[in-house]
């Protein structure tokens, strides 16, 4: 027993002992970083272990597959066949390139005047050259807008390139000699396709960037034209208000270089050449939509005269004041053509402008040589022949004594033949207030312009003189623009009646009367636009009238400008116009008994809506009033509505209902409340009924909604007609009875479709009362009908010595 705890306390030394030395060893420094190193040296092994085990677990250890390659080969080919087509550049690049050509013969022909020809230019001379270098400016920052886009197309190509470059499958395929060996055919034909690809993406980037570097260096160019040309006005402007020559009594101490003139001459001449042949170029496609416009009036008095001539009646024409129509058609499509080509070219050179004119005088001279009385034909000749001495004069830069006195000698011949023509013109023309108003002006310019000139002022003189013989020329030939549109009018009109059997007369004067206005109108913005274009102001005045109508204007936080309201009310009152007289553009008139299709009354007042609906969301398109401004307008309109627009709010939404849902329409006989009579009208707010009496009763369309309405002719025209009648002479009932059906049944206004009945209602002794009844074709005609009967009966009835009693 001693033994054994011996034994026990010897272990509990050992261990005491063998715990004291360990605590001795870790408290030791160097121990420390020895254990330390030891745990984390096995740490380590075992993240490397997980590691190792992670990684070779998720390790994609699948090699790349020949499907893989080919995948990546059409990729390729793609992608290259993508760059191959957009690289292509298109039509409109070449055409920026040929513009460009034309743009610098035309820059070094003007930079030759503007910059050692300038004492040779003159007013006129520096409008046509500032009118086309801004034209050609223009032009070069389209040039610049498109380029540039191509240039960042062609960037995102060149991307692509570089990305296929850098694919490491596409680098491996390469380098694998197994892998080239089994792919050569596709190889051989991706590198055939890289080249061709990447040649072209050069070829065109080098085309862009030549093309971009002309674009500037004409860029350059042309505003360095235009500010000189811009100076060269200003000094111009000045001097001409000055004394430039000596009076004309004076001696004239100019001398004079024959070679020198003709030298300058030439060349502005060629200038002026160069900038006719630019802009005919680039405003090619306007002259494409004149000659569309000349094409469809043609092809729409074509087809009027047609009509007329096939139903042979164009005759009915006569006594409507024709001149120019139906005969000379097809030269009256030129005047339309040419009177309007100022409207499409509102920034043309002046030399454009003259140009058209004087083709337009040409046309003139053949449609009027057998419509104007020889006299007034006389004096227009010799306007002509004045517009063709002024037209050369205008080029006269360093005049002399002669050339003034000539110059002197075409205003007086201008002022008296213009009022030579004055006086012959007024019953073979059209606008004679405005003829009048133009030819005293014209009058008065050609007095100024031999006081300018006498006074040294030669250069004012020079442009009055021409100003005031090419706006006489110009208002002639709007004139007669005037009266081909309202023949054309009245044309149309007489030949849709005709083709809809229409016999009676109709006054046309009522509709054309809205037309005039309309067409006065567009007379005096044209003639406007030539008269200002020669007197050199035209391009001045149109930026000062663009600023003034473009520039924004603000009440509140709403925004708009001039130019959007004149334009909002322009439009609206175009398409009320239009919907107001569209309606006699295809047979519609004021007569009551040609209303019979009302089929096609009802398409047509749906046209009308139609047209006045287009007419006002373009106009709010048009003037770019924003929606939610819109928006706010109509909730605030909303309220008035609500207090006290409601009952015409309620009048149009009405009038649409009765525009679609068609309880009555145009022609039909109905009864409304204690009115009765033929619908002649449909409105949006309100219609109108013609009663037998000839009154035209308006009548609101909340009303016709709200009131009961009695339609005879809903879906026929037939009506029941009741006559009472008394006979005497004879008592059998079946001889009288077959006497009067037979006697009802003739009648054009009786229905055949339905046997008469006869109700006998007293028997006396030598006849009867009864009543018969029949049915009337027209229910407008109803009365008529009875009248013919009562006529009939008596006749038939006396010849067999039956009497008809009252």
């Amino acid at each position: 027993m001693k033994n054994s705890w011996l034994h026990q306390g010897l272990i509990y030394l050992f261990l005491l002992s063998s715990l004291a030395t360990f605590a001795q060893k870790a408290s030791d420094p160097k121990t420390k970083t020895v254990v330390a190193e030891t745990s984390k040296h096995q740490q380590d092994s075992l993240k490397q272990k997980r590691k190792g085990t992670m990684a070779s677990l998720f390790a994609d250890s699948a090699k790349l597959t020949s499907s893989d390659y080919q995948l990546e080969i059409e990729n390729t080919y793609m992608v290259l066949n993508n760059i191959d087509n957009k690289s292509e550049l298109g039509l409109d690049i070449h055409n920026v390139r040929t513009k460009l050509q034309d743009a610098d013969s035309v820059l070094i022909v003007l930079k030759d005047n503007i910059l050692h020809n300038s004492g040779a230019l003159n007013l006129r001379n520096l409008q046509v050259f500032r009118t086309l270098l801004q034209n050609i400016q223009g032009d070069l920052q389209d040039h610049r807008k498109l380029l540039d886009s191509t240039d960042k197309t062609l960037t995102g190509l060149k991307g692509s390139m570089r990305k296929l470059m850098k694919d490491t499958v596409l680098r491996q395929l390469l380098r694998d000699s197994v892998l080239r060996k089994q792919f050569t055919v596709q190889l051989k034909d991706m590198r055939e396709t890289w080249r061709a690809s990447t040649g072209k993406l050069r070829k065109s980037a080098a085309i862009i960037n030549r093309l971009q570097t002309h674009t500037s260096s004409s860029t350059i160019t042309t505003v360095q034209l235009l500010d000189k040309v811009n100076a060269l006005l200003t000094t111009s402007a000045i001097r001409i208000f000055g004394k430039e020559y000596n009076y004309l009594w004076e001696k004239d101490t100019t001398i004079q270089n024959e070679a020198n003139n003709r030298s300058s001459f030439r060349k502005v001449y060629q200038g002026e050449q160069k900038a006719l042949r630019y802009y005919f170029k680039d405003s090619g496609n306007k002259r494409l939509f004149l000659l569309l416009i000349g094409v469809l009036f043609l092809i729409w008095t074509y087809r009027n005269i047609r009509i007329l001539k096939q139903r042979k009646a164009i005759d009915k024409i006569n006594g409507l004041g024709f001149t120019y129509l139906p005969s000379g058609y097809i030269i009256s499509a030129f005047v339309v053509m040419f009177s309007m080509a100022p409207l499409f070219d509102l920034y043309a050179p002046s030399t454009y402008i003259e140009s058209v004119q004087f083709v337009l005088m040409i046309i003139l001279t053949i449609i009027c040589w057998k419509k104007w009385p020889r006299e007034l034909f006389v004096y227009w000749i010799v306007m002509v022949v004045l517009y063709l001495c002024f037209s050369f004069m205008h080029h006269l830069t360093a005049p002399g004594f002669g050339q003034r006195l000539f110059l002197i000698l075409l205003n007086i011949l201008s002022f008296v033949f213009g009022l030579l023509f004055l006086s012959k013109m007024r019953h073979n023309l059209h606008l004679k207030g405005f003829l009048h108003f133009v030819i005293i002006l014209h009058n008065v310019m050609n007095v100024l312009a031999v006081l300018f000139n006498i006074f040294g002022r030669f250069s004012l003189g020079q442009i009055l003189g021409n100003a005031a013989i090419f706006s006489f020329m110009q208002a002639i030939g709007l004139a007669v623009f005037s009266q081909i549109c309202i023949e054309t009018i009245v044309l149309q009109m007489v030949a849709i009646r005709v083709k809809r059997g229409f016999v009676s007369n109709f006054e046309y004067q009522h509709v054309l009367k809205s037309f005039r206005r309309l067409i006065l109108f567009l007379v005096i913005v044209l003639w406007l636009i030539v008269f200002t274009t020669n007197l050199n102001v035209y391009n001045s005045l149109l930026n000062i009238l663009s600023d003034f109508l473009k520039t924004p204007r603000n009440i509140g936080n709403a925004s708009f400008t001039l130019g959007g309201v004149v334009l909002f009310f322009f439009i609206i009152w175009v398409a009320h116009l239009l919907q107001r007289y569209v309606g006699y553009f295809f047979g519609d008139s004021d007569v009551e008994e040609e209303i019979s299709d009302k089929g096609q009354r009802s398409r047509l007042l749906v046209t009308k809506l139609v047209l006045l609906c287009l007419g006002y969301l373009l106009a709010v398109a048009a003037s770019g009033v924003p929606v939610d401004k819109i928006t706010i307008v109509i909730g605030a309109l909303g309220v008035g509505i609500g207090l006290g627009l409601q009952n015409i709010v309620n009048n149009f939404v009405s009038g649409i209902v009765l525009i679609f849902d068609r309880p009555l329409q145009i022609g039909d006989v109905v009864q409304i409340g204690d009115q009765t009579g033929r619908v002649r009208e449909i409105g949006l707010r309100s219609s109108t009924l013609l009663t037998q009496e000839g009154a035209e009763v308006i009548i609101p369309n909340g009303d016709v909604l709200s009131q009961k309405i009695v339609n005879w002719t809903l879906t026929n025209s037939q009506r029941r007609v009741e006559m009472n009648l008394s006979v005497s002479g004879n008592n059998d009932m079946e001889v009288v009875s077959s006497m009067i059906k037979n006697t009802i049944v003739i009648s054009k206004y009786v229905y055949q479709g339905r046997e008469p009945q006869l109700l006998f209602t007293r028997v006396k002794d030598d006849g009867f009362d009864m009543k018969a009844f029949f049915w009337s074709t027209d229910v407008s005609k109803s009365e008529e009908a009875k009248s013919e009967i009562l006529l009939l009966l008596h006749k038939n009835l006396s010849a067999e010595g039956i009497q008809l009693e009252p």
